[in-house]
């Protein structure tokens, strides 16, 4: 009994010892674009790598109930990430080297995976989304089909096959329409599914460039306002924009190492006034549109740590509050940031406060870095 009051005591000593060390205050990064004295219309949020911060030192109560290092890091990280979406406090990133997909809380980056083994394990993830239930949805390229998960990762069924689907990539949801959208990237058009009854209702497009037409189309957005369907066309270097049952409506974009061009666009969102982002991962930058097409702002640029630069940029999701998520495939991290829109401002004047008067660091625009020349574009793509 001696023994045992011994060992608890100790035990409670060396835990009051750990939690009465001083903590270390970490100072916050604010980085918004454009620069001051422009207003500023995107804030840089945070930075997700799929574990918490790294342990790099054990404390005496580690050390004395047997923690090490490995085991305190025992949280997988991020890969080589590509689709993300957000969804009521938690963001999904599907890792394409590991083939699973990460569900991290936002506020207490707690992780935890899904797809890794047993019903549902993913063979070539790409993309995922999320519907008005919670039911979380992943294009997986090797299954030819869309996964369906419940909001615990427990796999449910699948949507299409390989007589429907050729190369499943890019996915969106609208969550009005109960309509799934899905990108066939070598089938060169896009499909429509009904959620309801898991039915394939229409098939846009063939291999073109033409209006209408794709040339390896990669990935896909909704515009809540208005239902229209937004396709990044990539290797024809423009967007294409739809309505709700696949009807043209208009394209812009071309070929090019200016703002404005495209080189490899690849994610796209749009938010809630309606403006386009277009991720690039030759320029490693995201640039902005109107819905019509017209250049309103980039930001980001080539970098590997610091917030809002990227390398190999990769999927965008805009969730309905603007709050943006984008996957650097390179770095391994989900990048957070929030479109500061006239609504956004009116509901957080104080964060709105914060963000007025920072000035942010430059954009770097090194043709090295982000842009590469049209000769290089075209060569590599013959």
């Amino acid at each position: 009994m001696k023994i045992l009051y011994f060992i608890v005591s100790i035990i409670f000593i060396l835990s009051m010892q750990g939690c009465s060390s001083k903590k270390i205050e970490v100072k916050e990064t604010v980085v918004v674009f454009p620069s001051a004295p422009a207003e500023p219309r995107i804030a840089y949020l945070d930075t997700y790598k799929g574990e918490k911060e790294e342990v790099t030192k054990l404390n005496t109560l580690d050390i004395f109930l047997g923690e090490t290092i490995k085991s305190k890091n025992s949280s997988p990280v991020i890969i080589k990430p590509y689709g993300v979406s957000i969804y009521n406090g938690r963001l999904y990133v599907v890792d394409t080297a590991a083939n699973f997909v990460y569900v991290i809380d936002e506020k207490t980056k707690d992780v935890s995976y899904f797809g890794r083994s047993g019903p549902g394990t993913l063979g070539g993830p790409v993309d995922v989304s999320v519907d008005g239930r919670g039911m979380v949805y992943v294009s997986d390229t090797r299954h030819k089909s869309i996964l369906v998960y419940d909001q615990q990762g427990v796999y449910q069924y699948a949507i299409g096959d390989k007589l429907v689907l050729t190369h499943p990539t890019g996915i969106a949801i609208d969550k009005e329409l109960n309509r799934l959208y899905v990108a066939d990237t070598k089938g060169h058009n896009f499909k429509i599914f009904d959620l309801e009854t898991r039915k394939l209702l229409n098939t846009i497009g063939k291999r073109g460039v033409g209006d209408g037409e794709f040339n390896f189309l990669t990935n896909i957005a909704v515009d809540i306002r208005n239902n229209n369907i937004v396709i990044t066309d990539t290797q024809n270097f423009r967007i294409q924009v739809f309505d709700k049952d696949g009807k043209f409506i208009r394209k812009f974009g071309k070929v090019g190492d200016r703002a404005g061009n495209f080189a490899r666009p690849k994610g796209v969102g749009v938010d809630t006034e309606g403006n386009i982002y277009v991720a690039d991962s030759a320029f490693n930058n995201v640039q902005i549109f109107t819905d019509t097409g017209e250049l309103l702002l980039y930001f980001g640029y080539a970098g590997y740590t610091e917030p809002a630069t990227f390398r190999l940029i990769a999927g965008l999701y805009i969730d309905e509050n603007d709050k943006i998520i984008i996957a650097d495939g390179f770095t391994g991290r989900a990048q957070t940031f929030q479109y500061l829109s006239a609504k956004w401002k009116e509901k957080n004047p104080l964060e709105y406060k914060k963000y007025k008067f920072v000035e942010p660091k430059k954009e770097k625009l090194k043709e090295d870095d982000n842009i590469k020349t049209v000769e290089k574009i075209k060569a590599e793509n013959k």
